[in-house]
C-alpha cells in the first residue's frame, strides 16, 4: 500500500524539517511526501529544498490549510492519504500500522489510532510522552456520534483511502479552522473505519501563531475561533444531514429509535453551541417522549448535555443567553430522571471551579442548574456519585 503523506505548512520553517524527517524514518517505505507551502514568507522553501528529491514541494498563494490540502490531494498518487501537520511528528511505525489496519479491514474507508501530546522544540523523548488523548473505545455508539461530541482524532491520527477521500469531496476552504474535524465527520458519517490500538501520532503543543494570514491568531486566544468554526459547520450538519445520521447506534433495533436520534442530535448541537438547532431537536424529542419514562440509553445520552468541550461559561450569565436557555429547558417539564441526567456533569464542573479558586463561577453553575433542571435534580447530582452510567460508557 502506497501512502501520500501531505504536509501543509505556513511559516513553520523551524519545525518543518522534524515533520519531514519523521516520515523519512517510517518503517513502511512505500510512500511519497508532498509539502504544500501556503504562501510562507520565511525560510520554508529553503527547508523544503534540503529534502528534495525525497519530497515534492508545491507552493500556492496564502489561501488557508484547506486549500493547501485540496492541492495535495489532487497531486498525490498514493492508495491512501495521511495529513501530517507541520509541527507534529509521526512515530516510525505509524504508516505500517495504518497499512496493516486497512489491509485487514477492506470495508474500512479509513484507519485511526491513538495520539499523545508533547511540548518543546525538539522531537520528544519517552519521558515527554505522557499526555495521551483517550479514545472512547467502551462507548457503544457510532464513531461519527462520538466524534461529534468531541473530536479526539486530529488529522495525523487517521489515514484515508484515496477513493474514500475523493468521494467525501474537497476540504471546505471557507473553514480556516476545524477542516480536519469537518472531514473526519464526513468520512465517519457512513463508515466506522478501522481502529489501531496504538499511538500513531506525537502531537506538539506549543505557543505560536496559527491560521492563514486572513485569520491569524495566537494559540492562547484560539478557543473562541474553534467555537466559531465548529458552530459554522455544525449548522450545516443540522441543515444537510438526515436525522438518521445522528442515530447513536449502528443497528436501528432499539425501541424508540427516532426519539434516540432526536435526543442525540439535540445534545450534540447544544454541546457545539448551536442552541437554536438544539432546541428544535430537543423539542421534537420532548414530543416523542410524551409521558413514557426515558430508557437507560436515553439517560446516558442526555448526560452529555453539559459536557461542552469548549466550556460552559456562556451559560452562567442568566441575564443573557444562559438565562433564556435555562428558562426554555425548565419550561419543557422533563421527567425528573432526565433532568438529573441533564445535570450530571454540573458536579465535576463545580468541583473543578472550586479547586481552581473560581468560587463565583461555581455558584453561577449551580444557579444555572437550578434554573434549568430544578433544585431537586441539582441536589440529587451534587449529593451523589450518580453519572447516568456515563463514565463506564465512555471509557
Amino acid at each position: 500500500m502506497r501512502f501520500s503523506v501531505l504536509i501543509p505548512t505556513f511559516e513553520r520553517a523551524g519545525l518543518l524539517g522534524q515533520a519531514i524527517e519523521s516520515v523519512l524514518r517510517q518503517t513502511h517505505g512505500d510512500r511519497e511526501i508532498l509539502v504544500i507551502d501556503d504562501g510562507s514568507r520565511d525560510e520554508t522553501a529553503d527547508v523544503a529544498r534540503r529534502y528534495q528529491p525525497a519530497i515534492r514541494y508545491f507552493r500556492q498563494e496564502n489561501r488557508g490549510k484547506a486549500a493547501a490540502l485540496n492541492l495535495g490531494v489532487a497531486a498525490g498518487v498514493g492508495d491512501a492519504i495521511i495529513v501530517l501537520d507541520d509541527d507534529d511528528i509521526l512515530p516510525p511505525w505509524a504508516l505500517a500500522r495504518h497499512a496493516e489496519a486497512l489491509s485487514r479491514n477492506p470495508a474500512a474507508d479509513f484507519s485511526y489510532g491513538r495520539y499523545v501530546r508533547f511540548c518543546g522544540g525538539s522531537p520528544p523523548s519517552p519521558s515527554d510522552l505522557r499526555d495521551d488523548e483517550p479514545v472512547p473505545t467502551g462507548d457503544p455508539r457510532r464513531l461519527a456520534v462520538k466524534l461529534m461530541e468531541k473530536c479526539f482524532l486530529p488529522h495525523p491520527a487517521w489515514a484515508v483511502r484515496r477513493q474514500a477521500q475523493l468521494s467525501a469531496g474537497p476540504y471546505d476552504e471557507s473553514l480556516y479552522r476545524s477542516q480536519d474535524y469537518n472531514m473526519i465527520l464526513r468520512l465517519a458519517r457512513g463508515n466506522d473505519g478501522a481502529f489501531v490500538d496504538e499511538r500513531v501520532l506525537y502531537q506538539r503543543k506549543h505557543a505560536a501563531m496559527r491560521g492563514p494570514a486572513a485569520d491569524r491568531i495566537y494559540t492562547d486566544h484560539s478557543i473562541d475561533k474553534w467555537v466559531k468554526y465548529d458552530a459554522i459547520f455544525f449548522r450545516s450538519l443540522e441543515r444537510d444531514w438526515r436525522l438518521r445520521d445522528f442515530r447513536p447506534f449502528a443497528e436501528e433495533t432499539h425501541e424508540h429509535d427516532r426519539a434516540l436520534a432526536l435526543l442525540q442530535k439535540g445534545i450534540i448541537l447544544f454541546q457545539r453551541k448551536v442552541y437554536d438547532g438544539a432546541r428544535r431537536a430537543l423539542l421534537e424529542y420532548r414530543t416523542a417522549l410524551d409521558r413514557r419514562p426515558p430508557s437507560s440509553s436515553e439517560r446516558m445520552i442526555a448526560a452529555g448535555l453539559m459536557g461542552c468541550h469548549h466550556g460552559v461559561d456562556d451559560l452562567v450569565d442568566l441575564a443573557s443567553e444562559g438565562g433564556e436557555l435555562a428558562s426554555w429547558m425548565r419550561a419543557r417539564r422533563w421527567p425528573l430522571s432526565l433532568r438529573i441526567a441533564f445535570a450530571t456533569q454540573i458536579r465535576w464542573r463545580v468541583r473543578a471551579a472550586v479547586s481552581a479558586g473560581k468560587v463565583a463561577f461555581a455558584g453561577g453553575l449551580l444557579r444555572y442548574s437550578c434554573e434549568a433542571f430544578g433544585s431537586a435534580a441539582t441536589l440529587a447530582v451534587m449529593g451523589s456519585k450518580y453519572s447516568a452510567g456515563l463514565k463506564a460508557w465512555r471509557n
